[in-house]
């Protein structure tokens, strides 16, 4: 065929033939268009901070991206290949933004095609802080109770203070930080356990680990019960002396173990020794407590009484030296009798 018969018959009806060939080009897109499907992952969302400000306002921190194309493509892709983030390291003063959220593919992701990304929300509303950081001590957070007959008398946190940093205001507010649950259900013995922290605020952040050794002291149990009245007992004292008056009576606080309180005395529990007093006079003691066995003296009174020790049949009374003081300061001795010697700190009462 000649070139010019060609020609006129490529070039006839050329409105038609342009519309057909638009037609199967849209028809062609159309198709791979309906080819194409769509899958929404969820992934974390990272922030990048400059150091000096922290978010005052709460955010996701998981975000939705869409991904858009062949099925057998975007289902080859990984959550982990792709990542979402924030940038607000540029922003140098407090206030509220809108920041972009950006979004990086990586390995799979990375070579895939046709492949359309798009997050959701596309912008998100945060506002900056000044960031301060503080110690705050820790607080234990229990459940549950002991064996019956035990109790919690001491523990220990390690450390008992951590680091917290975040937005100032938020910081200036936080007086402590919570423990997880610490379960002591059924415990009969000390114990120690890892313990995790916990926020109060998704915008606070630990400097340093997440955790805490809580370690417990468990023993059983004691009634603390407090007496009144307790006859205080005399011992030592020689046979040629006597008490002149009769003693005080003294109280106890005792802490009593369960099956215990029925078996005790509290009346032979405080007690004097006037064993090392050999003549009449007044003096000032101390009071002695006897604890019996698995029973805890808490405290007692008095811890000293002063006696007045006479002579059986006798006025005669006198002060002694040493660890047994005198209840008041020697008063001048009057002049001995004839054929009687005086000594010391002696005194002679005249006989009527």
């Amino acid at each position: 065929m000649k070139p010019e018969k060609l020609a006129a018959r490529l070039f006839a009806d050329w409105p038609a033939k342009v519309l057909s060939l638009a037609a199967a080009l849209l028809l062609t897109l159309f198709f791979n268009l309906t080819r194409l499907e769509q899958r929404t992952i969820s992934i974390p969302l990272a922030v990048a901070l400059n150091g000096q400000f922290s978010p005052s306002s709460q955010y996701p921190h998981m975000i939705k991206v869409v991904l858009k194309g062949e099925r057998d493509v975007i289902y080859g892709i990984r959550e982990d290949e792709v990542s979402a983030s924030l940038d607000l390291a540029g922003f140098k003063g407090e206030g509220i933004y809108r920041v972009p959220v950006k979004l990086e593919r990586r390995g799979n992701a990375l070579a895939a095609d046709p492949l359309e990304l798009r997050p959701e929300p596309l912008e998100i509303t945060i506002g900056l802080e000044r960031r301060l950081s503080r110690k705050v001590p820790v607080t234990p957070s229990f459940k549950g109770f002991l064996e019956s007959g035990y109790e919690l008398t001491s523990f220990d946190l390690v450390p008992a203070e951590v680091d917290i940093s975040g937005p100032a205001g938020l910081v200036a507010q936080t007086t402590d930080i919570s423990t997880d649950i610490i379960e002591l259900e059924g415990k009969k013995t000390d114990f120690s356990v890892d313990v995790r922290l916990i926020k109060k605020d998704n915008l606070l952040e630990f400097a340093g680990k997440d955790s805490v050794i809580f370690s417990a002291r468990v023993t059983r149990s004691l009634n603390v019960k407090t007496f009144t009245g307790v006859r205080i007992g005399m011992k030592g004292l020689a046979g040629f002396l006597s008490l002149a008056e009769t003693l005080p009576t003294g109280n106890l606080r005792l802490h009593i173990p369960d099956g215990k309180e029925s078996n005790l005395d509290p009346d032979g529990l405080l007690s004097v020794d006037l064993s090392a007093l050999t003549r009449p006079g007044i003096y000032t003691v101390d009071v002695a407590v006897r604890q019996p066995e698995g029973i805890i003296v808490e405290t007692y009174e008095p811890q000293t009484v002063t006696v007045r020790i006479q002579n059986i049949g006798s006025g005669t009374v006198g002060r002694l030296p040493g660890s047994i003081h005198p209840a008041s300061a020697p008063s001048p001795a009057p002049q001995a009798p004839a054929g009687e010697q005086q000594g010391g700190t002696e005194t002679t009462e005249a006989k009527p």
